[in-house]
């Protein structure tokens, strides 16, 4: 932009006192502060121009004009950042499809009622003999990855592991069989990920558990929703739905 030009102020003490602190002027440099910084200086230069050599006018005008896009660019970007802020917010009427599915969060642990029973609770309406649906989900393609399940004495009960996996989500059946052969008994067994990209390093990867969406209501960030058996979970942590 092109600077006003400060030489056709008269007196140098009414050019300082212009381009100088303004008392209760916003000490930023947002586009607010510059727009107030420049007419204040506009105005200054105006009062004191030479009357034989005043400001050219188209000049003043460009300036304002460019003035006036910066407020307004500023402007956009704000409201472009509260969309954004938005669209990333689970609001309760979207997540009235949720209510009685189960789907997928993050967890550390898995309860498996046992063979040959009934899930108790609204949570497990399914036999104990189907499978559940486990998974995981990865920040980033991987070369492996490898969920554990872990009994109360800290054994490896069932290991499950897949190579290449994408990125995002990935399940995988289990019904309750050991690896060693067998299965294993009701209980709850505590998760275990972890994965190896293609580079060699470890990857940050999330075990996921079951659950079923017994009620969904308002937080402060958004949506949330009351999980059988679980502690309730904002709805954005939903990774799939089974």
């Amino acid at each position: 932009m092109t600077a006003i030009d400060t030489s056709k102020s008269a007196p140098p003490a009414a050019a300082a006192g212009a381009s100088g602190p303004v008392p209760g002027a916003a000490a930023t440099d947002s586009a607010a502060g510059t727009e107030d910084r420049f007419l204040k200086l506009l105005v200054a230069q105006m009062r004191n121009q030479d009357p034989l050599n005043p400001l050219d006018n188209a000049q003043v005008t460009s300036q304002l004009a460019q003035i006036n896009t910066v407020r307004g660019i500023e402007q956009l970007n704000a409201s472009v950042s509260k969309m954004a802020a938005a669209s990333g917010t689970v609001s309760p009427v979207s997540a009235l499809g949720l209510l009685g599915r189960q789907v997928l969060v993050p967890a550390d642990s898995v309860d498996w009622p046992g063979p040959g029973s009934t899930a108790a609770g609204s949570d497990s309406a399914v036999p104990a003999s189907s499978p559940l649906r486990l998974g995981y989900q990865l920040p980033a393609a991987a070369r492996a990855v490898r969920v554990e399940l872990i009994d109360a004495a800290g054994r490896v009960v069932f290991t499950h592991e897949a190579a290449d996996a994408q990125a995002g989500v990935g399940m995988f059946p289990w019904n309750g069989a050991a690896t060693g052969g067998g299965n294993v008994p009701a209980g709850t067994y505590r998760l275990r990920a972890s994965a190896l990209g293609y580079d060699g390093v470890a990857l940050a990867v999330e075990a996921l558990a079951p659950a079923r969406v017994t009620a969904v209501s308002q937080a402060g960030d958004g949506a949330r929703v009351e999980l059988g058996g679980r502690a309730a979970q904002p709805a954005s942590a939903v990774r799939a739905v089974l």
